[in-house]
C-alpha cells in the first residue's frame, strides 16, 4: 500500500471495474466494484480528488495542495465505467478522466489488445495458447518459432508471468502488423467464439454515453485512434493516430477546457512528445510509476500513475 506524502498528486489507474461473482467471472484483471466503492472512500476521507483541470490549474499557478491530491483516470472506454463507476462518481460529486481509443467506438470492432486480454481469461493454460498462435503463424506465413527473435522480448512484468507477456508483446508489437492481425482473429475466434460488433457494443461505451458523462463533469483525454504501441510507429502514424482521435473528441464536443493524453500501453518515444507539444496537451501520461510533487515537475508530458491495485 502506498503511503500519500503531503503536497504529491497521485494520478491512479483503472481498466475494468465490475461486479465480480465468485466462479462466474472470467480471469480478467478487473477491479471488484465493491473494493472500487470503498477505494473512492478512502480518497476522499485521506486525500483531495481532484479533477483534470483542477490540476492543470495547480500546476499553473505551482500552488500544489499540501494534502495529497487524487486524479482519478479510466482507460479503453470500457462499458463498466457508464455502469458502474459513472454513477458512483456522480453521487460522491467527484470527477474522473477517461481515455478513450477512438476507432473501436466509432466502428464497432474490438481492439486487439481486448481480444487477446479475453483469449487469455479464457485459455488458461498458456503453453496450449503458445503452440496454438505458433500453429497458425506456421499455418499462415509458414514460420518457425526460431525464426521470429522471440529473445529480444521483454518477459518482466509486475502482474503478469513469462508466458503471458510472451503472448502478449508477440500481438501486440513485436511480430509485424499482417502477423498479429490474422493470428489475433483466428485464436479469437477459435476460444471466444462470439460475434465482433455485438462483442463490441456490450463492451465499450456508446457515444451517446460519453455524451452523457460529458455533461455530469466527467472529463475525456486521448487514448489513440487505434490503441497501438506510440513507441513502435513512425512519426506520421503515430501523427495520424493522435490527430484523428483528437478531431473525434472535438467532433463530438467532449473536450472542457482541458485536453490531456495518455499513451497507449505507457508507449512514447521522442516523436510522442513532439506531438503532444505540437498538439498543445495540457499533460501528458506515461507508463512510468510514480507520484507527481511540485519540486520534481519536470516534464508535463511524462508523468506517472499508480495502479488501483498499489492501493488495496
Amino acid at each position: 500500500m502506498i503511503k500519500f506524502k503531503e503536497y504529491n498528486t497521485y494520478i491512479i489507474m483503472y481498466h475494468y471495474v465490475r461486479e465480480l461473482k465468485k466462479g462466474k467471472s472470467l480471469n480478467l484483471n478487473a477491479l471488484d466494484y465493491k473494493k472500487f466503492q470503498e477505494q473512492i472512500k478512502f480518497f476522499k476521507k485521506n486525500c483531495n480528488i481532484i479533477s483534470s483541470e483542477e490540476f492543470i490549474e495547480i500546476c499553473k499557478n505551482k500552488k500544489f495542495l499540501k494534502k495529497p491530491s487524487i486524479i482519478l483516470t479510466f482507460d479503453d472506454g470500457y462499458k463498466d465505467h457508464y455502469k458502474f463507476v459513472f454513477p458512483f462518481l456522480r453521487k460522491n460529486k467527484v470527477s474522473g478522466t477517461f481515455y478513450i481509443p477512438v476507432n473501436n467506438i466509432e466502428k464497432k470492432t474490438v481492439l486487439d489488445v481486448n481480444k487477446i486480454q479475453f483469449v487469455l481469461a479464457k485459455e488458461n493454460n498458456k503453453k496450449k495458447l503458445l503452440e496454438k498462435i505458433f500453429y497458425y503463424i506456421r499455418k499462415y506465413f509458414h514460420l518457425k518459432p526460431d525464426q521470429l527473435n522471440l529473445k529480444s522480448i521483454n518477459l518482466y512484468d509486475r502482474y503478469n508471468n513469462q508466458d503471458t507477456m510472451l503472448i502478449k508483446n508477440m500481438l501486440q508489437y513485436h511480430l509485424s502488423k499482417n502477423i498479429r492481425k490474422k493470428v489475433i482473429n483466428s485464436i479469437f475466434k477459435d476460444i471466444v467464439n462470439l460475434d465482433e460488433k455485438e462483442f463490441s457494443e456490450d463492451l465499450y461505451m456508446s457515444v451517446e454515453n460519453l455524451k452523457e458523462m460529458h455533461k455530469e463533469n466527467m472529463f475525456f483525454g486521448s487514448h489513440g485512434f487505434d490503441h497501438e504501441w506510440l513507441e513502435h510507429l513512425s512519426f506520421n502514424r503515430q501523427d495520424y493516430d493522435i490527430s484523428n482521435s483528437i478531431s473525434f473528441l472535438k467532433r463530438k464536443k467532449l473536450i472542457k477546457n482541458c485536453m490531456s493524453i495518455c499513451y497507449p500501453f505507457g508507449s512514447y518515444n521522442k516523436d510522442t512528445i513532439k506531438l503532444s507539444k505540437q498538439y498543445n496537451f495540457d499533460f501528458g501520461i506515461c507508463g512510468d510509476v510514480g507520484s507527481v510533487f511540485k519540486n520534481r515537475f519536470k516534464n508535463k508530458y511524462l508523468l506517472p500513475r499508480y495502479d488501483t491495485t498499489d492501493f488495496l
